[in-house]
Order: structure tokens, then sequence, then C-alpha cells
């Protein structure tokens, strides 16, 4: 026969779990990710959802000459950029979760 104690513990675990992962959703919009490159040239700064706050690039740049450099940079800043943000949003979730927090893309469930 079905238990309905264990039903109501596991939909308190549920709701639990939902809260932990809203408050790691949050967590990850106020953290800044600050990636460097071109020894610090060009500078971006991702929160913990990816999402681009601000961009910083050397006026040096600025110029028509070094075009293609800028374009470089900023390419290896944003992929960096994006790769830390998923590290860490992946141990946020991982934690806020818990033992689901291994399932392949939860992620994405942003």
């Amino acid at each position: 026969m079905f238990n309905l104690g264990n039903l109501g513990e596991m939909m308190k675990m549920m709701k639990t779990m939902q809260e932990n992962m809203e408050k790691a959703k949050e967590e990850l919009r106020n953290e800044d990710i600050i990636v460097e490159v071109g020894g610090g040239m060009v500078k971006i700064v991702v929160n913990g959802l990816g999402e681009a706050k601000d961009v910083f690039i050397d006026k040096t740049l600025l110029t028509e000459e070094n075009q293609e450099i800028l374009q470089d940079l900023l390419v290896a800043a944003i992929n960096e950029a994006n790769s830390r943000s998923k590290e860490v949003m992946s141990q946020k979730l991982s934690q806020a979760a818990g033992i689901l927090g291994n399932m392949p893309g939860l992620d994405k469930l942003l």
C-alpha cells in the first residue's frame, strides 16, 4: 500500500530544494566574475548566470591597426567568461540541489 507520510516528506524536500535553487540563482545573479586578457587590455565582467555586466577596453586598442587584435582579445575574454560562469553555476546549483546536482543539464533549467 502507498504510504502518504513518505509523500508528504518528499513534497517538503522538493519545496526545500526549489527554495534552495531560487536562492542559488539569486546569488549567481549577484556574483561578479572578472576576466582579463591581453595583459589586462580587455576585461569583461559577467555574473554567475553568464550575463555580461561590463566591458573595459584599453584605449590603445581602439585604432584601425589593432582591430584584429581587439577582436581576438574580445573573443578570448568572452569565451573564458562563459566557461567560468558555467563552472560557478554548476557548483552553486549542485550545492543547492543536493544529490540531484549531478544531473546533466541542470544548469539549463534556469
